[in-house]
């Protein structure tokens, strides 16, 4: 059986986590391909500084450690600051949420593993997009050894278009487990990395029997002006450490375009109204 959600109305309380040092980190085909964070705070290129007071929480749950996990949140303030010298704030930014989708009970070498969070942010800093990504292993009903070395994000060349893709990440809770490095690349561990510019690759080591389950929230900014919908949008990967299989899995989500959605039938429908409503107006001006 499933942990239960629970709704959350305001900002969760909780200790911060310090200061940290780092910004959203362009990744490109420049060698090292492969660029690593770091377990110290405050060298971590990667790391967006923030703690869950600068958060607004809309869903979280109870683990079974009696510990509350936020989940969701709509709302992310954060500093961006340099790695060296005094680690001086660069910019800062509000990422607001736009949409998100839970993909439950992802399956690997047919059984079901974990679950996947998707999201689309916009970042106040620029006004750019931010897909995130943040993996819950082993929850009740599920496989309790699993572990995923890298989950990845597809859909960065659109039409012989490639868009940008900055990586950063940072907790929503004290529980969550760091990002190691990250790469245009559509390989996982143990694997030598190809440019791949379609793809992104956030090496991690999520695993519930290491005491790991909760991924921290993986992000890319990217230039793209509008996203949409794919089947295989995220992949996740797991690398045979431990006599586990080597397994790579898909599951849908967001996927930056440039093309503009399609409105629904009902906006359609509005948009109808509202011309005719005009051309009532403009003829009943024009018997005046």
């Amino acid at each position: 059986m499933k942990l239960a959600h629970v709704a959350v109305a305001t900002v969760l309380a909780g200790a911060s986590l310090g200061a940290a040092a780092g910004d959203f980190v362009e990744l490109n085909k420049s060698f090292p391909l492969r660029l690593s964070a770091s377990n110290n705070q405050l060298t971590d290129i990667y790391y967006l500084e923030t703690n869950i007071t600068m958060m607004t929480i809309t869903e979280s749950f109870r683990d079974v450690r009696n510990r509350d996990i936020p989940l969701v949140a709509s709302r992310i303030d954060y500093n961006a600051r340099s790695t060296s010298g005094s680690l001086s704030i660069i910019g800062s930014g509000t990422l607001s949420l736009l949409e998100y989708r839970l993909n439950e009970d992802v399956q690997l070498a047919g059984q079901a593993i974990g679950d996947i969070y998707d999201f689309v942010y916009r970042d106040s800093r620029d006004n750019k997009l931010v897909f995130g990504t943040r993996v819950i292993l082993g929850l009740p009903g599920q496989q309790q050894n699993a572990e995923l070395n890298n989950v990845f994000r597809y859909g960065f060349e659109e039409d012989g278009t490639t868009f940008d893709a900055a990586a950063a990440w940072l907790f929503l809770s004290n529980f969550d487990l760091r990002l190691y490095s990250a790469a245009r690349s559509d390989q996982g561990l143990k694997q030598m990395d190809v440019f791949d510019p379609d793809a992104v690759s956030f090496q991690s080591d999520i695993n519930l029997s290491e005491g790991n389950p909760y991924s921290g929230l993986y992000l890319l900014k990217t230039d793209a002006t509008s996203y949409t919908y794919a089947d295989n949008a995220i992949g996740y990967f797991q690398a045979g450490e431990e006599s586990q299989p080597v397994v790579k899995a898909f599951t849908g989500g967001f996927i930056p375009t440039n093309t503009a959605p399609i409105p629904e039938p009902s906006t359609y429908a509005m948009l109808l109204a509202g011309l005719g409503m005009i051309g009532v107006i403009a003829r009943r001006r024009m018997r005046a």
